[in-house]
């Protein structure tokens, strides 16, 4: 019998891949705006990469955090700065979830807060990588007072939503960035928020 868990965490990186994809042209246009790094080009092909290493695999064989390791070391084989940026949030994210095949949303929060604090560690090596980490931040602390709240994974992921897209007074412009964080919390949700 397939892991839930583990098909939940398959769809969830199939479902990132569609919807950068889906948004490609914005994002290359911010980034053009921008005049700074390659973020908007470079983030739908390393989506597709994910989901195309992913997508061969027996999920009964493979643990939530395994998907997330694969994910980082698919990532590593694409040159530039935003695939070590992500690769480095998924391999933390995958530690956080260890060998657990059940996935709680405790256990998806400490994921979610592994990779926020990820990209602030990381935040300098990123054109506008303040701003990602700024997203990721402040939609952790969300997911994080929803499930102590004790809502479960959906209702933890519909407020890092909602708090990712809540851009606080006084920030620029959205950059390519900050977008292309948004939709990949978004995407989780509606992932996540089908099974669970």
């Amino acid at each position: 019998m397939r892991n839930t868990d583990s098909v939940s965490i398959f769809e969830m990186f199939s479902e990132i891949a569609v919807a950068i994809n889906e948004n490609s042209h914005r994002l290359v246009h911010l980034t053009d705006q921008e005049g700074r790094g390659d973020h908007g080009a470079i983030t739908p092909d390393m989506f597709d990469a994910i989901e195309a290493a992913l997508a061969g695999l027996e999920p009964s064989e493979w643990t939530p955090g395994r998907y997330f390791d694969l994910a980082a070391e698919t990532l590593l084989t694409i040159p530039g700065v935003a695939p070590r940026l992500y690769a480095s949030a998924f391999r933390r994210a995958g530690s956080a979830l260890m060998r657990k095949r059940s996935i709680l949303a405790e256990d998806f929060g400490n994921a979610f807060a592994a990779m926020a604090t990820s990209f602030r560690d990381h935040a300098e090596r990123e054109p506008g990588g303040a701003e990602i980490a700024s997203v990721w931040l402040r939609a952790a602390k969300a997911y994080s007072a929803e499930a102590q709240a004790g809502g479960g994974i959906p209702a933890c992921l519909e407020a890092a939503t909602t708090a990712a897209e809540d851009k606080p007074a006084g920030f620029p412009a959205r950059g390519a960035g900050e977008l292309s964080s948004i939709l990949v919390i978004r995407a989780m949700r509606d992932a996540l928020s089908q099974e669970n």
